[in-house]
């Protein structure tokens, strides 16, 4: 069942919060929330009941989150699987060459593939 304007929202923002955690390794994680709600001017009460999905984002806040994190308009609406947004053009140069070579030779692009994780496996051993 597809999710709703809410759920990809809030599954959107915790996205966010989570990139803006992994960014900041060194920090404890109890002020992060804190932290996150300046970054976007936002109240941290505010962001909480977001995050505790007690609130949902509407489309004013979700301009306002897209905005200050200067994302595209609408980024917050969208759907956002990691293992299918390529990250830049040589990414998704890669990804085409690599799907047309297993479209076109599945046995043969496996068995490349299987041989290349073993041969990386060999070298950390």
């Amino acid at each position: 069942m597809p999710l709703d304007s809410a759920q990809i929202r809030h599954r959107n923002f915790m996205k966010l919060f989570n990139d803006f955690i992994n960014k900041h390794p060194d920090e404890p994680r109890r002020g992060m929330l804190k932290a996150f709600a300046s970054r976007l001017q936002l109240s941290e009460r505010y962001l909480s009941h977001i995050k505790c999905n007690r609130k949902n984002i509407g489309a004013n806040l979700a301009r306002t989150i897209e905005k200050r994190l200067r994302l595209p308009h609408g980024w917050m609406d969208r759907e956002h699987d990691p293992y299918t947004m390529p990250l830049d053009d040589k990414e998704k140069i890669f990804i085409a060459t690599a799907l047309a070579f297993f479209r076109a030779r599945p046995i043969e692009a496996r068995d490349s593939l299987m041989h290349y994780f073993q041969q990386q496996f060999a070298d950390a051993e």
